[in-house]
């Protein structure tokens, strides 16, 4: 069957679309990393194990008002080599932006009782 120029139109149109919209979940997804807050990094990486700043794992020892938040530094360097119970996130580490955001929101946790 011979295509007719209407035809070879609307192939290339739906080739565009497909290839847009194969590529949007990309560029949607860096806008979205660049909109989270610290918060909102702390709610999916630490709040299951440091719930309002505090520890489960270590009730005595709170995330909030650690010696850990002494620094960017010192925030970053805990976080690339945790402790054997706290997880590793490669995303997190690797990217200064959330660390940064991540830090700046820990800083601002109130100091739980018996910290």
């Amino acid at each position: 069957m011979q295509q007719t120029g209407s035809h070879r139109v609307l192939k290339s149109a739906s080739i565009f679309v497909f290839a847009a919209f194969c590529l949007s979940p990309i560029s949607y997804a860096d806008e979205k990393k660049a909109e989270r807050s610290g918060e909102d990094i702390y709610k999916q990486y630490c709040s299951s194990c440091h719930v309002a700043g505090g520890n489960t794992a270590k009730p005595k020892k709170p995330l909030a008002g650690s010696s850990v938040l002494k620094s960017i530094a010192t925030f970053q360097k805990y976080l690339e080599s945790p402790p054997g119970h706290m997880p590793y996130y490669k995303s997190v580490v690797e990217d200064k932006s959330v660390i940064k955001k991540l830090y700046e929101y820990c800083r601002k946790l109130p100091k739980t009782a018996g910290a």
